[in-house]
């Protein structure tokens, strides 16, 4: 099919997702953008109003999570529309997750104001139950299929025994605290009941740090802000989209039509659609055509749309306390658990759980916002205002007892009844997976298909996969979509990027995926002045491929870590084309393996035997179960140690002293060796020398993505070259040792001037610093002048970087089972639960874990990859190969009992050796925090200073605040900071925008 030289995008709905995508569009020269947007006005469920004289949101109200790893923040930050207080680092590192630290006001239905401590009780149940409810990758089919079954029976069994002490009108009046908190969270989530609520769906929601904040002048603000910036005439109001034809042969150029209520059909070659899920829901079979596959349709259905409206209530004066910040009410006579009201016509105002107090109060007014979803919500907006005004007034008089009370003014938001939404939010609801949200963004057609590519492409919030229901997760959707069509343009070569920032000279310091991903990133968006400086004579840093024989082996990183659609690394190496068909299969896509190796094992003991899997089960078990504990702690006011590894230990102690107490002594000291085993597993894992090292509190931070971890059979540097190919012959200069980065250099008419070994001096606008953690520890007193800002630098010498390091050892012939994946080598005398080795020259082997078998055996043989990390790793670096094959034949000998079996070939990595990367990748180690990530990342000079921005930027996997030791962390770390000076050099000015051709 023919392309058009300039892509015509056509956008359908102007809320934030619309908005963000345009947005990044034209900042990236696409010209031919044209936003329909059905209603008069910009900004969709972003909704800002009036109550006399007092501004309310009558759509978003919060940005949850205000700091810097939140999108809406940052733009709020630039356009200075905050409070002070927001801005604060203490109010953006504080973990409040759904529950904010607000002042309360407790009220129950015999007209009673209680004392917040005679909750607490009920409240640190609930808190206790909602923020431990099992992860799907952690957890086996549940017995509770909703989050409400959930919490039901763990209340029912819980109070039984916490209780039982407490008379029967304290014990009733508890459960009518838990059930106002189910009536919040039902709020939260947009639902009309928890029972409707995925169980293992409900963990895939994700916070973000901060103390949730609000807009002094109104959310709207921003898309003002949002829009300013964009073309006069790019939106067209009052225009609704009847039906959007895509795979359309009628048209050789432009395969989609989109036809408008009033007749208009404009030809594009891309559609992104950012309507609601609620209009998806109602709307879908007259708004696509053909229809859409009925997997798609399938998780349209699937996936929840529910109800949340505000009810915003002045008084003359407050009935509440002068510091008071949310009113809660509780019924005394609710005996079940329950967040349903029976009754809808009579008792609808049961369902409203809370009143916000709206702060500060002007012009003397005092007003509440009352919050109440579900159908209660959706039958309140049918009633007149005079009913609501009633059944509000005499919910009041109940609750404070004082009937005096009469409410000035009110007003209602209607979210149900607006038919361009038809609902509030999303959420998952029971039923659905990660697999539903994939398939809500995958873009039409499907890849299989031949016709021309990203016809239809989804943004909007109930498309995001952690950040579904709030406006930071729809905006990222509409940057994503725009960044897939940007990608695809500058890929195939048919748009041509303006001249932009053209003079700006740029230079990264590292060719690792990091450094090539900014490159990539910045080439794209019209930058021509970027140079990389290569101390190596190859690009890929730490990626590294070569071959043992005739294999290809990964000297460097070894899988793509959760292969699906969030995973920026498996959408470029599906495009390439680099990887097997299973890796691309929706199945291999939705499994969540937690960030473990999966596998069919093979157990050896020391004393030469193999083991069966039941055997090690319950040290097996019992150990995923503290790691995922190990991972909550991330979100709790504090921690009972200071590492992983005494966590584990004290854990095991004390659980096996109960549950294996009926296991022989010889059983359960095998058990407690297989816990050093894993020990030294999570070595490797973390790229740490021991779990004593490697800090709980923080340990819950990484956050692994859904997906069966696979390889590139070809090898993982096809990654780099297909990268590097799209890149300017010369962009790179290998075997270019840079000496120092000179920043604040007043003696330049740039910012910075960069000083390499040869004794070359580079001046530039900006320099992006890639190098490995490890390099930076070592070297960073010389690599910058002046040096690093001390809260900086102490969170370099703050943060783990450790050795991994494999080995690799190929047989004639296998002595595993034939199915096997992984083998485990279990050392019988370690059941004190060590991974440290005291006797390094004599036991370093100790501290290899065990193998993974290379997979399929067409294509490697019978060869074995061993794990072995820390200062043992570093210690055998310094072995000689014969040494290395020696040591490892006679481990491979005791554990099988075989005295015959010997390696054929044998090769083993050296990261702590190579002077350039001092090791193998970052963990967070104990005394670290998310400040020292946050810190990590900071450019040069930081904010607040006179002196020119943005002068150092610093990417790498160290400086990713939740993917940190990956590939695909570090991608995204270089795609950040070239967005950072893309932003900060915007394509061209709004001015010389030229008008839109649609």
């Amino acid at each position: 099919m023919a392309q058009s030289v300039e892509p015509k995008v056509v956008i359908v709905g102007s809320g934030i997702s619309g908005i963000a995508a345009a947005h990044r569009l034209v900042k990236a020269g696409f010209q031919n953008v044209r936003i329909l947007e059905a209603t008069a006005r910009s900004g969709g469920r972003i909704k800002t109003g009036k109550l006399g004289n007092t501004m309310i949101e009558i759509g978003a109200a919060f940005i949850h999570g205000p700091s810097k790893e939140n999108p809406v923040f940052c733009l709020a930050r630039d356009y200075n529309i905050l409070d002070a207080k927001a801005l604060t680092p203490e109010n953006q590192a504080v973990h409040v997750d759904e529950y904010p630290p607000l002042v309360p006001n407790w009220f129950t239905s015999s007209g009673q104001k209680l004392n917040p401590e005679c909750v607490q009780p009920a409240l640190e149940l609930f808190h206790e139950l909602i923020d431990n409810t099992p992860q799907g990758k952690n957890h086996k089919k549940q017995s509770w299929p909703s989050v409400g079954d959930f919490i039901r029976s763990k209340v029912q069994r819980r109070t039984a025994k916490r209780w039982k002490g407490k008379d029967k009108n304290t014990r009733q009046l508890l459960l009518g605290v838990i059930n106002t908190m189910l009536k919040e969270e039902c709020c939260a989530s947009a639902t009309a009941s928890m029972y409707k609520l995925d169980l293992v769906g409900f963990s895939m929601y994700e916070h973000i740090k901060g103390v949730d904040c609000t807009f002094p002048s109104g959310f709207e603000g921003l898309i003002g802000n949002l829009m300013s910036e964009l073309p006069t005439d790019m939106v067209t109001y009052n225009r609704p989209v009847h039906c959007v034809h895509w795979n359309n042969g009628e048209n050789d150029v432009n395969p989609v039509t989109v036809v408008c209520d009033d007749g208009e059909k404009i030809a594009a070659d891309h559609v992104i659609v950012t309507v609601s899920l609620g209009y998806l829901k109602k709307h879908h079979s007259t708004l696509f055509s053909p229809p859409l596959p009925s997997q798609k349709l399938r998780s349209i259905n699937k996936l929840g749309f529910g109800t949340c409206d505000k009810i915003h209530v002045e008084f003359e004066s407050p009935w509440w306390d002068a510091d008071c910040e949310i009113i809660y009410l509780v019924w005394n006579d609710e005996e079940n658990i329950s967040d349903q009201v029976s009754d809808l016509s009579k008792d609808w105002t049961r369902k409203i759980s809370s009143f916000s107090v709206l702060k500060p109060s002007e012009s003397g007014s005092h007003v509440l916002c009352g919050w109440i979803s579900g159908h209660e919500a959706e039958f309140m907006e049918k009633l007149p205002e005079e009913e609501i005004r009633r059944s509000l007034t005499e919910l009041i008089h109940t609750f404070t007892g004082d009937t005096t009370i009469t409410p000035k003014r009110i007003m209602c938001t209607q979210w149900f009844h607006d038919p361009w939404t038809l609902g509030s939010y999303s959420h998952l609801a029971v039923g659905c997976s990660a697999h539903d949200i994939k398939s809500m963004m995958e873009p039409l057609p499907k890849r299989r298909n031949q016709t021309q590519p990203l016809q239809v492409l989804f943004a909007g919030e109930a498309t995001h996969s952690c950040y579904y229901s709030t406006v930071h997760g729809a905006l990222l959707t509409g940057w994503r979509e725009a960044d897939r069509l940007i990608l695809h343009h500058s890929s195939s070569g048919s748009f041509p990027y303006p001249d932009m920032a053209g003079n700006v000279k740029i230079v990264i310091v590292g060719c690792g995926i990091s450094g090539v991903a900014a490159a990539h990133r910045l080439v794209k968006a019209g930058f021509q002045n970027v140079r990389i400086l290569e101390a190596t004579a190859r690009s890929g840093g730490r990626i590294k491929t070569g071959s043992l024989g005739d294999i290809i082996i990964e000297i460097g990183a070894n899988w793509i870590h959760g292969p699906c659609e969030e995973n920026p690394v498996f959408c470029l190496a599906r495009q390439y084309g680099l990887l097997d068909p299973k890796a691309l299969t929706p199945e291999n896509q939705a499994i969540d393996v937690g960030g473990h190796p999966q596998g069919l094992p093979n157990f050896f003991s020391s004393s030469g035997w193999k083991l069966n899997a039941e055997d090690v089960f319950p040290a097996q078990e019992m150990f995923a179960e503290l790691m995922t504990e190990c991972s909550e702690f991330q979100c709790q006011k504090g921690e009972p140690c200071a590492s992983v590894g005494d966590f584990i230990r004290k854990e095991v102690k004390e659980r096996a002293a109960e549950k294996w107490k009926n296991i022989n002594p010889a059983t359960r000291c095998l058990l407690q060796c297989m816990i050093s085993n894993m020990l030294k597993a999570e070595c490797s894992i973390n790229g740490a020398h021991s779990m004593d090292e490697v800090g709980l509190g923080a340990f819950g931070l990484y956050k692994s993505l859904p997906g069966l971890d696979c390889t590139f059979p070809g090898g993982y540097e096809g990654l780099i070259k297909n990268l590097m190919s799209e890149l300017p012959d010369g962009l790179v200069t290998y075997s270019h040792p840079v000496q120092c980065v000179h920043w604040n250099d007043a003696k330049t008419g740039n910012s910075v001037m960069v000083e390499c070994e040869d004794g070359e001096r580079i001046t530039a606008d900006h320099v992006i610093v890639t190098v490995p953690l490890g390099y930076l520890k070592k070297h960073h007193s010389t690599l910058f002048h002046p040096p690093l800002p001390l809260h900086k630098l102490h969170s370099v010498q703050r943060m783990g970087f450790g050795t991994n390091n494999k080995i690799f050892v190929e047989f004639d012939a296998p002595w595993w089972d034939a199915d096997c994946e992984i083998i485990y080598l279990v050392w019988e005398d370690e059941d004190v639960m060590v991974d440290q080795i005291p006797d390094l020259q004599r036991s370093w082997i100790k501290k290899l874990f065990g193998f993974t078998v290379l997979k399929p055996t067409e294509r490697y043989g019978h060869l074995l990859c061993g794990w072995i990390a820390g200062h043992e790793s570093e210690y055998m670096e310094t072995l000689s190969e014969q040494e290395v094959t020696c040591e490892i034949t006679q481990l491979i000998r005791r554990f099988t009992g075989n005295p015959t079996v010997t390696p054929r070939r044998v090769l083993r990595s050296q990261w702590f050796q190579e002077p350039w990367t001092c090791g193998s990748y970052s963990h967070l180690a104990t005394g670290c925090s998310e400040q020292d990530l946050d810190n990590m990342m900071e450019p040069l000079p930081p904010k607040g200073s006179n002196a020119p921005p943005l002068q150092v930027l610093f990417a790498g996997e160290a400086t990713h605040s939740c993917f940190f030791s990956t590939v695909h962390g570090a991608l995204l770390t270089g795609w950040r900071e070239a967005d950072r000076l893309i932003s900060h050099y915007p394509s061209i000015s709004p001015s010389e925008l030229s008008k839109s051709k649609l």
